[in-house]
């Protein structure tokens, strides 16, 4: 896998110097809930109830599709690259990025893309005036972490705990060399709890059914309570 000083040096080999086009979008804290009723993707499903329980005030500062890249080499390049969900804490200006995972890829691949999604946060924030983004929230983030999320089961594969150490170094280094701000990044897996190891819902339309409704349902407050009892999969050394 790529150091986040070779992605950042990719991205700023491919930059013409100019955005190609100035997209609305780029960085944009956002709730896109709509899904397909016959969707049946675990993780779609899942980062859409996050969506409706965050429009709901019942996961507050949790957004979601928010994109990376959009305009920066063109009108139409990357428009699809985007976080799946972020949480974003206004008072503390810490953001997570989280690449939201179930049964697809695995964890090295997973971390290799919410690193390269943090590699173009830091680029567009070294560059926000000409992009420009003075007026997104994110772009104010003292700390930003870059997270994986998924059951515990899919860390069983492979243990990235030593990846992630040596990532962690090498994002301190290249945020200090490429801003005197006073921002810093992170890299880490997380595993929501054993019992969550299944999405509560059987497809889009039973997600919004229970999500949305005027009470709290179990469903809705099991992917509640499961994202606020994140923990690492690996042991500590």
């Amino acid at each position: 896998m790529k150091t986040p000083e070779e992605l950042y040096d990719d991205i700023e080999d491919r930059y013409p110097g100019r955005p190609v086009s100035r997209s609305k979008r780029l960085w944009e804290l956002r709730l896109e809930q709509y899904i397909d009723p016959s969707n049946r993707s675990a993780e779609t499903i899942l980062e859409k109830s996050v969506a409706m329980l965050a429009q709901k005030k019942c996961m507050p500062g949790y957004f979601n599709q928010c994109p990376v890249a959009s305009g920066i080499f063109g009108s139409h390049s990357m428009r699809r690259s985007a976080v799946d969900l972020v949480h974003w804490s206004q008072s503390k200006r810490h953001a997570r990025l989280i690449e939201l995972k179930w049964e697809s890829d695995g964890p090295s691949t997973a971390l290799a893309q919410i690193l390269e999604y943090g590699m173009y946060y830091l680029f567009c924030r070294v560059h926000r005036k000409e992009l420009p983004l003075h007026d997104r929230p994110l772009m104010r983030a003292r700390h930003v972490a870059l997270e994986v999320v998924a059951p515990q089961t899919y860390y069983c594969i492979s243990n990235e705990r030593k990846f992630i150490e040596e990532t962690n170094e090498h994002l301190d280094n290249l945020v200090r060399s490429k801003t005197d701000e006073p921002l810093s990044m992170s890299l880490q897996a997380l595993a929501f709890p054993e019992k969550f190891d299944r999405i509560p819902f059987r497809d889009g339309r039973d997600a919004c059914l229970k999500c949305l409704a005027d009470k709290l349902t179990d469903e809705a407050r099991m992917v509640r309570d499961a994202f606020g009892a994140l923990t690492p999969p690996w042991p500590s050394s």
